[in-house]
């Protein structure tokens, strides 16, 4: 047999290689002796890493399992019983009992619920004992006053948010009984459109157009539009919502904007709502783009613009002097939302700007508010803010010669003009939902043409939007 000629090991620094001269010659057991090619030295560039440990599952057998599938959340209306026409019909519903007559009462300013129980007759031991029933299924000790029941000597119901209805009901096996029912809704779809002669509003209101939709349709359009200064005679608009109406008294309850559209000097804009579940509900359009954007450049409604930022003459010091900063002429009281989310960096009072609050929005954008009248509850230092959300209320604290709000956007601690600025979009819908986003951009398209209504935005040909 040959020999193992000269392999030298060189372990230095943790890294080994392994070097054999040249006419190293190796010989296989049992076989003849071979000369092979010289070896080449191996080198390691890097620190070795070991691999991975196994799973120690891996090495069990598989064992098949039967796995049950968590079956869907179910709706309340689907659980609750129904509100019904009258407090009579759901008493004999649910306790077969019979009443004679059923009377509305009011909470008067310092009554509690066991108050208003004892005016409508009720004795001491009913009172307690039906106030335990419903405990839990209201917030008894923030009943608002002026709240009505309905109340007869086997129950009362009264109206707890929309859609809900409590009812404390006696039963003659079971004693008092509490029960939540809910309101039957129905649902309508509307499509609205119309030109602009004078001012959105105005063609809202000509075209029957709820408020709770052409507030959520003028908050929407607010990123990309100034409604107050960018609307000229011969625009157009048009939106898609849902009316939702009790069927018991017939009021309107609720309303969603489910698409807004507008026609602006050429210029069209359309967004439509999507629900990405876990209260992610946005506003995109058809490609996707966000509707929002990181800031809103008129933080209130119905404002008249009565001071540019620039150069101007000081109302109060009569000195020219630089107006960093513009002001938006509107009645005391008037309410002032957060441009951006973020977190209050400053809410007190600032000198010359009277009541202050200032939003940093982030790292770059930061927004000041001034002259207030009073900051809203809860803005305060440290606290954080939903872009939209109710900050305060139009003033003149400070030095101020009439109720205005003082405006002022910084990017990087440097005040800028709030009404040139450019600002980035949001960002986009998530890519895992943009297949049941477009589903549902079909839809709105599909039920406004099935209103077989005039189209001023068409789906297709949206331009600028999300820019």
């Amino acid at each position: 047999m040959s020999k193992l000629q000269a392999v030298t090991i060189v372990v230095a620094m943790g890294l080994m290689s392994v070097v054999a001269p040249q006419n190293t010659v190796l010989a296989a057991s049992g076989e003849g002796e071979s000369d092979f090619d010289a070896l080449e030295p191996i080198f390691h560039s890097e620190m070795p890493v070991p691999y991975a440990r196994p799973d120690i599952a891996l090495a069990y057998p598989a064992v098949p399992a039967d796995i049950t599938v968590p079956q869907p959340r179910p709706r309340l209306e689907d659980i609750l019983p129904k509100t019904t026409a009258t407090l009579a019909e759901m008493v004999e519903q649910e306790t077969g009992l019979l009443i004679s007559i059923e009377q509305p009462f009011t909470l008067e300013s310092g009554e509690g619920l066991g108050q208003l129980l004892r005016r409508a007759g009720y004795s001491q031991p009913d009172i307690a004992a039906s106030i335990t029933a419903i405990q839990g299924k209201a917030r008894l000790r923030a009943l608002p006053v002026g709240k009505t029941f309905t109340v007869s000597e086997h129950g009362f119901v009264f109206n707890t948010k929309a859609g809900r209805d409590v009812y404390a009901l006696r039963h003659p096996d079971s004693g008092w009984i509490g029960i939540t029912a809910v309101r039957p809704v129905e649902r309508y779809l509307a499509f609205a459109h119309g030109t602009i002669t004078d001012s959105i509003y105005r063609a809202a209101e000509a075209a029957d157009v709820p408020d709770a939709a052409l507030n959520e349709y003028v908050r929407v359009m607010g990123f990309s539009v100034d409604f107050q200064r960018e609307i000229r005679n011969g625009d157009a608009f048009e939106l898609l919502y849902e009316r939702q109406v009790d069927m018991i008294t017939g009021d309107e309850v609720g309303t969603t904007l489910h698409y807004a559209g507008l026609l602006l000097s050429g210029r069209q804009l359309g967004f439509y709502r999507y629900d990405g579940g876990e209260n992610k509900i946005g506003w995109y359009d058809e490609n996707g783009n966000s509707a929002a954007r990181t800031l809103i450049r008129t933080p209130i409604s119905g404002a008249r613009l009565s001071s540019s930022y620039g150069m101007r003459r000081h109302p109060v010091s009569g000195y020219n002097a630089m107006h960093r900063g513009v002001d938006f002429a509107a009645p005391k009281g008037t309410p002032i939302i957060a441009a951006g989310s973020g977190v209050i960096k400053a809410a007190g009072w600032k000198g010359s700007h009277g009541k202050y609050v200032r939003i940093r929005r982030n790292a770059t954008y930061d927004t000041a508010y001034a002259h207030l009248s009073r900051i809203a509850t809860g803005v305060s230092a440290g606290a954080r803010v939903q872009q939209g959300q109710i900050i305060g209320y139009v003033g003149s604290t400070g030095r101020s010669t009439g109720p205005h709000l003082h405006y002022e956007i910084l990017v990087n601690n440097r005040k800028v003009n709030p009404l040139t600025v450019s600002l980035p979009t949001g960002e986009k819908i998530d890519p895992t939902q943009l297949g049941g986003f477009l589903e549902q951009v079909q839809m709105v398209e599909a039920e406004v043409m099935a209103n077989g209504a005039l189209r001023y935005v068409s789906s297709g040909s949206l331009i600028g939007a999300g820019e």
